[in-house]
């Protein structure tokens, strides 16, 4: 389960008072109603300041699997699930100082080197 994965399961267990049985777990065939589908969604509103796109949701069926590549997408400027996982293998392949020295560039202000 990835991090998003585990924080969005913990948003759906305050919705409907219950756990998903897996990621893939429809929010509607679990007992969700569209009150709780307004918290959890509002509770990733407040912790990520973020709208999921609720036609893809949809579409895709509204599990933390999808809303959790929607959560990551919308986050990272709409990079596909392909692309993130690219990433991610990436970032699994570095040192926690490769990842430490990668992050200080990127904060680094234009033209210096962190």
């Amino acid at each position: 389960m990835t991090p998003t994965e585990e924080s969005l399961t913990a948003l759906w267990t305050q919705a409907l008072g219950a756990a998903p049985e897996s990621v893939d777990t429809e929010f509607f065939a679990a007992g969700g109603t569209s009150l709780a589908l307004v918290q959890l969604l509002a509770g990733v509103e407040d912790a990520w300041g973020v709208e999921l796109p609720l036609d893809r949701l949809f579409a895709e069926g509204f599990s933390v699997r999808g809303a959790a590549a929607a959560l990551d997408e919308s986050l990272l400027g709409g990079l596909s699930a392909e692309e993130l996982e690219v990433l991610q293998a990436e970032l699994d392949g570095m040192s926690e100082d490769e990842v430490s020295a990668l992050l200080g560039d990127a904060e680094a202000p234009s033209g210096q080197q962190a």
